[in-house]
């Protein structure tokens, strides 16, 4: 797997945990951030690596900070 695969899947992976533990569905999620539902899938399934803006979007809905989002493994 190439190091761009791999930290897209780790980036979705991530999202996809912060959302669950927040209670939120993917919709919700879309709907509160501004972020289409697609692009959030997208994301969650590692098929694209969003920007940064993005992140942080969700980030506000998720109440998580943009720094801490970034803090994990890949």
């Amino acid at each position: 797997m190439a190091k761009d695969d791999q930290f897209k899947e780790a980036l979705g992976n991530r999202l996809r945990g912060l959302r669950l533990d927040a209670g939120m569905t993917l919709t919700e999620l879309a709907e509160k951030s501004g972020v289409s539902y697609r692009t959030i899938i997208d994301i969650e399934k590692a098929e694209t690596r969003p920007s940064v803006e993005v992140i942080r979007l969700l980030c506000v809905v998720l109440e998580y900070s943009l720094s801490d989002f970034f803090k994990f493994k890949h």
